[in-house]
């Protein structure tokens, strides 16, 4: 399959994804503005749009006129993908008179959006784990209280994780690498599965699938034009690596892929970690933010796993462990402080 073929599918299967929630009836405000970045990024976008309206809207009066039964008499499981569309009813004319404004809008712009121009920054609240499909068909999963950027060029593919974490499924494509911008180092696939999380003095990047390098530079263009010479990290699957910001020190662990970024299933899962990582985690997910009082606290090492939304069982677990009281008189904070 030639590169052109193979980028074409992916606008496809991205652009059937998009028509099909649409169509679902469950549109959100904040997605209908990512489908519209989404709509604006690329020319064939607004085309594949356009055709996979049309064969959508052509497939749903064929059915209406030919089905011999009701729709939901077809499994589940055996269920096309377009399906969805037949089970909305009366809401797909609503929904496909956005979808044409937005069309019509989009068509009038007299200038088409330059390649290389970045794309609007998306960015998630406390407690929001939300999925984004950038213009080649990678899925980012991006964690509560995070922020991603992107911009792609005819050679690169880029996207600058500013804060938080995100979990990245790269499409693959050789001939376009991916690079993910993180405090001052750079993530480079070509298409792979891996967790990234920033804090405030280091990146932890966890691998589940493929090969990941890691690199001692912060400009994707210079360290693709020099490669060879870029000090690196390469990461297969089960490999883990935390990088200090402003330095070449770094620490190397091992991860179990299938249970890597348990957040994205509501769970935050820590084995030896530092009490600060763990309570920095847990308040992008919970509006009732844990402050740690006593001096030396952040550093107290600790392993643990608890659901996002029962951070009560993670504090019972440190009162009953440690010399640890919390403190609930505040009504948006969680104090901790140690008990002498």
């Amino acid at each position: 399959m030639t590169k052109s073929a193979s980028q074409q599918d992916q606008i496809e299967a991205v652009t059937r994804g998009w028509v099909v929630y649409l169509h679902s009836g469950e549109a959100t405000p904040a997605k209908i503005a990512e489908f519209e970045s989404w709509l604006v990024s690329d020319p064939r976008h607004l085309i594949a749009y356009r055709d996979m309206e049309q064969l959508m809207g052509d497939l749903s009066l064929v059915m209406d006129a030919d089905a011999a039964e009701p729709v939901t008499a077809m499994p589940v499981a055996e269920q096309p993908a377009w399906w969805s569309v037949r089970r909305v009813g009366a809401g797909l004319a609503g929904v496909a008179v956005i979808a044409v404004g937005f069309i019509l809008a989009l068509t009038s712009m007299s200038t088409p959006p330059v390649v290389g121009d970045p794309l609007p920054a998306v960015e998630t609240q406390i407690a929001e784990i939300r999925d984004i499909f950038l213009p080649d068909g990678t899925r980012v999963t991006l964690g509560a209280r995070s922020r991603i950027e992107s911009r792609f060029t005819d050679d690169l593919r880029i996207v600058r994780l500013s804060e938080g974490e995100a979990f990245f499924d790269v499409s693959h494509d050789a001939t376009r690498p991916f690079y993910v911008e993180v405090g001052d180092k750079l993530i480079r696939v070509v298409g792979t599965q891996f967790d990234v999380r920033q804090r405030a003095d280091s990146v932890k990047v966890s691998v589940v699938e493929g090969v990941v390098e890691v690199l001692q530079e912060d400009d994707p263009v210079r360290a693709e034009k020099h490669r060879r010479d870029v000090s690196k990290d390469v990461l297969r699957a089960g490999d883990e690596v935390t990088a200090k910001i402003g330095s070449v020190k770094r620490e190397f662990g091992i991860v179990e892929p299938e249970s890597a970024a348990a957040w994205r299933r509501g769970w935050l899962a820590y084995e030896d970690a530092s009490l600060g990582e763990i309570v920095s985690d847990t308040n992008r997910y919970n509006n009732q933010q844990i402050v740690l009082e006593s001096p030396g606290m952040e550093q107290l090492r600790v392993t643990a796993a608890f659901g996002v939304d029962n951070v009560d069982q993670f504090i019972i677990g440190l009162e009953a462990s440690y010399n640890i009281e919390a403190d609930y008189t505040a009504s948006n904070q969680i104090i901790l402080r140690t008990v002498p």
